[in-house]
């Protein structure tokens, strides 16, 4: 299923590569993903971690018209988790590594601003914590949704603020279930309007 979805947005992204009003560029930026955990018993809760999450990689969009288009966002998640286990008073920090593909529509409302929402797929490629390799507490697919807004204060740059929310029950553990809510800052360059200025 992983290796379809993959093959699919490639293609696509293939496809639309001769298109007119096509731009393409870096995204980069922080995010903020609360984990929320339920059927612990109170044994586990999450806390605050002690480092913003990051993310980088590219985005590719396409207009349809002046007001409806899509925007492909692919890229690299560096995710940071903390737990604390009540009964021993223990913090643990685990650190996610994940390749994120979103795919959006954009609502253009005004020249410089447009809405986005879309689906996001999330593969988990990598969990750390203090060393040690605990990935098959994760579960290696997680699907969420996104929704926010975005601006172009010049067309070779935009800010995106983007609220986010996970679907999937990220632990492999029973019965604990962790779901996550939060947020992206993305911050946008548009390669395809500075190389053909």
């Amino acid at each position: 299923m992983k290796k379809q979805f993959i093959l699919f947005v490639f293609i696509f992204t293939c496809s639309l590569s001769q298109a007119q009003d096509l731009s393409y560029g870096v995204v980069f930026g922080g995010n903020y993903i609360h984990p929320q955990v339920k059927n612990s018993s109170g044994s586990i809760s999450s806390q605050n971690p002690d480092r913003p999450n990051i993310h980088l990689g590219g985005f590719i969009s396409y207009q349809f018209s002046e007001k409806l288009g899509v925007k492909l966002n692919t890229q690299y998640n560096r995710i940071y988790q903390n737990y604390l286990y009540t009964y021993s008073s223990y913090t643990t920090s685990n650190n996610i590594n994940a390749l994120e593909i979103i795919p959006q529509v954009k609502l253009n409302f005004h020249p410089k601003f447009y809405f986005l929402s879309g689906p996001r797929f999330s593969f988990v490629i990598s969990v750390d914590r203090d060393g040690e390799d605990i990935k098959d507490f994760y579960k290696s697919y997680l699907i969420g949704a996104q929704l926010g807004f975005g601006f172009n204060p010049s067309k070779y740059f935009a800010i995106e603020f983007i609220g986010d929310y996970g679907f999937s029950d990220i632990s492999e553990a029973e019965p604990i279930e962790i779901k996550t809510f939060g947020g992206y800052l993305n911050f946008a360059i548009n390669l395809e309007s500075i190389i053909n200025k």
